[in-house]
């Protein structure tokens, strides 16, 4: 069974629109999913064995003036030691991003190549954007409905996840800076 890491990256965490999606994420035989929580939980040694112990992520996020969550921001930059480490290389990374009308798309985009530049591995059809406007417009049945991003959808998505585990790659990595990348250089 797959270990997926689900990342709340909502500054709204156990309580907000971010959390009620994980918890209707669909349950699969092939993974358990662990859900943390950004807003109630702080980097540490035992988040980062957490991270290297996953063989996925999931990333759910709102967004916040055209940006994802800032504790998920936060991690990211708490994260920055990580990179291109075996705790991430090649580990594949699926994104649900939520919002009231617009600007998710952009930062599914943004995410997406920012965890590529992690070392993330990015399957396809790993994204989604889900919206107040998409859950008013399928609240209703119509002929377009196909065309919207769908919480159903959360399981496609998870299931590429899940075969991109998978895959077992020795992947090259770039000579970034592992020992202290946040040294002064100014």
């Amino acid at each position: 069974m797959k270990k997926i890491l689900v990342i709340n990256g909502s500054p709204s965490g156990k309580k907000g629109n971010c959390a009620r999606f994980i918890s209707s994420l669909p349950k699969l035989n092939a993974a358990k999913l662990s859900v943390v929580h950004l807003a109630n939980e702080s980097y540490s040694s035992a988040f980062k064995k957490e991270i290297a112990k996953a063989d996925g992520f999931v990333f759910v996020t709102g967004t916040y003036w055209d940006s994802w969550g800032s504790p998920l921001q936060k991690l990211l930059e708490d994260m920055t030691d990580l990179e291109g480490t075996e705790a991430i290389m090649g580990k594949p990374a699926a994104v649900f991003v939520l919002m009231h009308s617009v600007g998710g798309k952009g930062v599914l985009s943004r995410l997406q190549g920012v965890l590529s530049t992690f070392g993330c591995l990015i399957p396809p059809m790993s994204g989604m954007v889900y919206s107040l406007v998409s859950d008013i417009a399928l609240s209703k049945k119509n002929s377009h409905a196909a065309d919207f991003w769908q919480k159903e959808d959360a399981e496609l998505i998870l299931l590429n996840l899940i075969k991109a585990s998978e895959i077992k790659i020795d992947w090259a990595d770039w000579p970034v800076d592992k020992k202290d990348p946040r040294r002064l250089w100014l």
